[in-house]
Order: C-alpha cells, then sequence, then structure tokens
C-alpha cells in the first residue's frame, strides 16, 4: 500500500495523484485535497490506477452521498457523488481548460463554465440493465449489474417506471437493456432490448404514465413521445439528459452560431433537430444532415440530407455548394471524418458541440490547420455528480 495526495479529478472520473515514485496515478471515489491509502492494482511506467483502502485525512470539499449503492461501490452510475458541487464544476472546468490549453495559448476565451441542472432529479432519460434478476447499472469497472431500486438521478416521473418495470418476473429473468424516457406532459416511452413475452410488454401501456413501448417484436401504445414541442423520439434514440441542461445548451449554441436571416447554415450530425429548430427561427436557410431522417417536425423547414458527415460534405462542394455557417454536433468519437474538408464549403464560422473535451482538441487541431481561428469556448456541465462535461466553441476563419 502507499499514500497518496489527490491534487484533482481526471476527466474518466478518478481522482489524481502522484505515488511514491512519481507517476500519475488514478484513484477512484477519491477528492481533491484527500491524503488516501492506496493499493497499487494496475501499474505502467508512466502512470498507475490505484484503490482506495482509507483516508488517511479527508477532502474539506467531500460530501456525504445520498445514494447507498454508490457509498457500497457497487454501482457506477455516478463518479461524484461524493464531492461538493462546487468542486465539480471547477473540476469540469479544468477538464476543458486542460484539454483547450493549445488553444486558449493562441488566443481562444475560455468562458466560466455553467451549471444549468440541479444536482439531482434531473434526469429524463435511462438506459438500465437486466441480468441475473437486477435491473440496474453496472458496477464500477464491472460487467456485474448493480440492482437499483430507486436512483436519486432519475426525474420522480421515471421512479415509477421502473418500480413498473421491476413488478414483472418474466421481464427480470430476461438479459438485455430498457430505456426510458420522460416526454411532454409526464408521458413516458419505453423500449424493451431483450427476451420477453409480447403481452408483457403491451400490459405494461397505461402503467406509471407509459404511454408506448417498442420491442423487437413490435410495439404497443404509441410509436413515439413528444420530449419538447415539435421534438418526437422514442426512448432509445439520443437526447440531452435533462430537459434545463439542453435549454441551456440551445441557448449557448444559439449564441455562438449568431446566425442572422438569410444565412446558408450547414447542420451536421443533427439528430432530431435539437438545433434545427433554433436556426430555422432565426430565419437561416439550413440544410441538416444525419445518418437518418428525423422522426420529428422541430424543423420543418429544413433541407434534410441523410448520410455520413464526411460524404455529405464532400457531395456539397463537388455540387458548389456554399455555406456561411456550420454547426456540429457529433458523437463522442468526435468528427475526424470531415473536419479537414470544411473549409471548402466556403464557411466563415463554425461551432462545435462536443461531449468529449480530448476527441473536441484533436479535431481542433485540424481545424486550425485549415485556417479557421478558436475564438470562443464554454464547458456546460449537463450531468451533475458525473465526469461528463458539455463543450461549446467558435471558430471563425482567418
Amino acid at each position: 500500500m502507499t499514500t497518496i495526495d489527490i491534487h484533482g479529478l481526471a476527466a474518466g472520473g478518478d481522482g489524481v495523484g502522484k505515488d511514491a515514485e512519481g507517476r500519475t496515478t488514478f484513484v477512484a471515489r477519491t477528492a481533491p485535497g484527500d491524503r488516501a491509502t492506496v493499493t497499487i492494482t494496475e501499474a505502467h511506467p508512466r502512470w498507475a490506477r490505484g484503490e482506495l483502502v482509507e483516508l488517511a485525512a479527508a477532502s474539506t470539499v467531500r460530501v456525504e452521498p445520498p445514494c447507498p449503492l454508490f457509498s457500497a461501490r457497487v454501482c457506477g452510475g455516478c463518479d461524484w457523488q461524493h464531492v461538493s458541487d462546487a468542486a465539480q464544476r471547477d473540476a469540469k472546468h479544468a477538464i476543458v481548460a486542460a484539454a483547450l490549453r493549445k488553444m486558449i495559448s493562441a488566443g481562444l476565451e475560455l468562458a466560466p463554465l455553467i451549471a444549468p441542472e440541479a444536482g439531482y432529479g434531473w434526469r429524463r432519460r435511462a438506459r438500465w440493465t437486466i441480468a441475473n434478476g437486477a435491473i440496474g447499472y453496472h458496477g464500477p469497472r464491472s460487467h456485474t449489474v448493480c440492482d437499483v431500486v430507486v436512483c436519486p438521478q432519475l426525474e420522480p416521473a421515471l421512479e415509477p417506471v421502473l418500480a413498473a418495470l421491476r413488478a414483472h418476473p418474466r421481464l427480470l429473468a430476461s438479459d438485455g437493456e430498457l430505456h426510458a424516457v420522460v416526454g411532454v406532459g409526464g408521458a413516458v416511452h419505453v423500449v424493451i432490448d431483450a427476451r420477453c413475452r409480447v403481452d408483457l410488454a403491451a400490459g405494461l401501456v397505461g402503467q406509471a404514465g407509459i404511454v408506448g413501448v417498442a420491442w423487437k417484436g413490435g410495439a404497443a401504445g404509441a410509436a413515439t413521445i413528444e420530449l419538447e414541442p415539435g421534438v418526437q423520439v422514442r426512448a432509445d434514440e439520443f437526447a440531452q439528459a435533462g430537459a434545463r441542461g439542453n435549454t441551456a445548451l440551445r441557448a449557448e449554441v444559439a449564441a455562438a452560431i449568431a446566425v442572422a436571416a438569410g444565412e446558408r447554415v450547414l447542420e451536421l450530425y443533427a439528430g432530431g433537430g435539437n438545433f434545427t429548430r433554433d436556426l430555422l427561427a432565426a430565419g437561416a436557410t439550413v440544410t441538416a444532415s444525419d445518418l437518418h431522417a428525423p422522426r420529428s417536425s422541430a424543423a420543418p423547414g429544413a433541407r434534410f440530407v441523410p448520410g455520413q458527415a464526411g460524404e455529405v460534405v464532400a457531395r456539397a462542394v463537388a455540387s458548389g455548394q456554399r455555406f456561411d455557417a456550420i454547426l456540429l454536433d457529433p458523437p463522442r468519437t468526435g468528427a475526424r471524418d470531415v473536419v479537414g474538408h470544411l473549409a471548402a464549403t466556403g464557411a466563415g464560422r463554425i461551432v462545435y458541440v462536443s461531449c468529449d473535451p480530448a476527441t473536441f482538441a484533436r479535431d481542433a487541431d485540424v481545424l486550425v490547420g485549415a485556417g479557421f481561428a478558436p475564438r470562443w469556448a464554454r464547458g456546460l456541465d449537463l450531468m451533475p455528480q458525473t465526469a461528463h462535461v458539455e463543450l461549446v466553441a467558435r471558430f471563425d476563419r482567418g
């Protein structure tokens, strides 16, 4: 065992410090300011991973976790319930700043992080795993599923949904995943990706606010729900996990791209039209793209082009299309296939929305090399008690 002074929180959620050999060492469930007694579980020449044995001295930013499953270290749904809200926000701002340090030194303005969500009760969308008679989340760095009866992260409307799902023994006997999302008026949609009988799934409609259930064999009730006015989703489709967080994110994106009426905007990775509706409301002419056309009516005035982002841009450039601005919101893996080709669209500014500062920084280097200067960025804490942080950044040509 060794004693480590924890000086920060890493992007993966662990506390970080230096061990006796000077290696950067990651220790889960520690906080900045802790002096931790640690067993090294994974060692490399320059870094190591350790397991917390006990605290020789506890940090002043430590708080009592409200969830006993987190305290028992059996549920991996949260990273930072033991860390104060203020310290979580400081850590997320530091994670963004570290990823963007090269751009900051080149003149990028990093605005203060904002945190629109309450600490708990914010999650309107959930995905649970079913395995060995349990419904819940995987344990930390484990394939074992922790059985979750209540979760302080869930919106109140999802608590009875979880109870209704747990009430079916045949569902508990299955293996797979459950998805649930709560929308306008408290309506809930559920997707069952597991082996279970159709009559069981259909019987859930009408319970606990559930208006629709989809499964591999078909659907009962509503095929989708209205997540926000004009935005239709299934429970297994991507949407921002919190409503207030999404409102704040939309506002940041609108301020960053600052479109004027009549401007031509290319939106890549447009999803169900979460940002498209705001671009149209500002009077822009929008070409939106993603792998599949959205179910939503949120953006009926946009021209939608399905396909991979790189292919969509290549076709647009080849056909002579030009744009004033580009908005992209790629998945966690980033937009490596397309960022090097955006200069050919003629766009004068780019707004990049990212859920991974590291892949954003990689792509930003390509944009800078293509002639776009980083101007402004901001982190958003949309998922409290986790290490996840969202990022909005603007680049201008020249």
